[in-house]
């Protein structure tokens, strides 16, 4: 193989690397962590407008 075909070879793989180095795994363990935040954010909006129309829960 030529040193010019090489270097075309070389360029085109390196076009198609992707940008971010983040696995697979921390993405999934990011979505989950936004996922349980949204959650806890929803349940705690329910209990303080609970408490604040004077129900009591507990």
């Amino acid at each position: 193989m030529s040193e010019s075909r090489r270097g075309r070879r070389k360029n085109k793989k390196s076009r198609h690397q992707q940008k971010s180095n983040i696995s697979k795994k921390d993405k999934i363990v990011g979505v989950l962590g936004i996922i349980i935040i949204v959650i806890l954010a929803t349940v705690m909006a329910y209990y303080y407008s609970l408490s604040k129309a004077g129900m009591t829960l507990f």
